[in-house]
């Protein structure tokens, strides 16, 4: 049996501080269920992958869109064993808030739309985005910027809306789970338990669990650790080392760190942090 094979780049922009742009190459491997504490924007060029959203399935393939917002479980891999290819735009929530802003948008929060569209116009977009942004480099920044302005304009006059509470009693409410979020991330390095976060809505452990399950699919643990993750992530864009990022996101140590790092992105934090380094844009001042 062939062993499961991953290439990743990591690149980011300059024209909307955050944004990342992203090209995965794999063979034979499979998502466990995950959250993202970004925007995810993917599209395919080279086979198709199937993944599940809020318990529902869809197929990723050429001509087809992604939308995945921050905190939506979802899954991912290959519809067979051959090598397929995923170009994902990468995008912090504060980010498009701030570009929508110029846009006229108001909205204190926006989600999209999806997670699955066919939109001919908006893919080949995504592509020259991710295309021309590896054969210009930083030698046309003017033309990356208005490929990444007209990328993110259309998604929001045509799939982003406000998001709103949900009215059903039994899973937590977006607002809700914002209020966990942000609790989680004001000392992502606390041992949290159970019980102390169903104190938080005056719930019991038993009830927490059941209406944090039904709205994330997945448990508490493994949210924080996504949060853990993401947040190490950040802390690699500036030049901390590997130890020291472990400590600040909450990891045991700095293997447990690299494993839970690889398992999410497929790369170790030392290669993600070296590709970040050795890209045009990376600690730009």
């Amino acid at each position: 049996m062939l062993e499961p094979a991953v290439t990743i780049q990591h690149r980011l922009l300059d024209s909307v501080p955050g944004v990342e742009l992203v090209q995965a190459n794999y063979q034979q491997f499979s998502f466990d269920r995950h959250v993202h504490d970004d925007i995810h924007i993917g599209v395919v060029d080279i086979g198709a992958q199937r993944f599940m959203h809020k318990g529902q399935h869809y197929l990723l393939a050429p001509k087809r869109i992604s939308l995945i917002n921050p905190d939506e479980v979802h899954d991912g891999q290959g519809v067979n064993d051959s090598h397929y290819r995923v170009q994902l735009l990468r995008i912090p929530s504060a980010a498009l808030a701030e570009f929508a802003r110029g846009l006229g948008v108001s909205h204190c929060e926006l989600f999209f739309r999806g997670p699955d569209i066919e939109d001919a116009a908006l893919y080949q977009q995504l592509l020259a985005l991710h295309y021309g942004h590896q054969r210009d480099e930083a030698a046309s920044q003017l033309a990356q910027d208005s490929r990444i302005t007209a990328v993110l304009a259309h998604l929001i006059q045509r799939y982003a809306q406000q998001a709103t509470p949900t009215t059903k009693l039994q899973p937590l409410s977006r607002a809700e789970l914002q209020r966990l979020k942000q609790y989680l991330l004001a000392d992502i390095t606390q041992p949290h338990r159970l019980g102390q976060l169903a104190a938080l809505f005056d719930l019991s452990e038993y009830q927490f669990l059941r209406r944090f399950r039904a709205s994330m699919g997945l448990t508490p643990h493994a949210y924080l650790l996504a949060l853990r993750i993401d947040y190490a992530r950040q802390l690699l864009k500036q030049r901390l080392g590997l130890s020291e990022v472990a400590t600040l996101a909450g990891f045991y140590d700095q293997s447990h760190f690299t494993h839970a790092f690889k398992r999410r992105y497929n790369l170790t934090p030392a290669v993600y942090q070296q590709q970040l380094r050795s890209s045009a844009v990376f600690y730009k001042t």
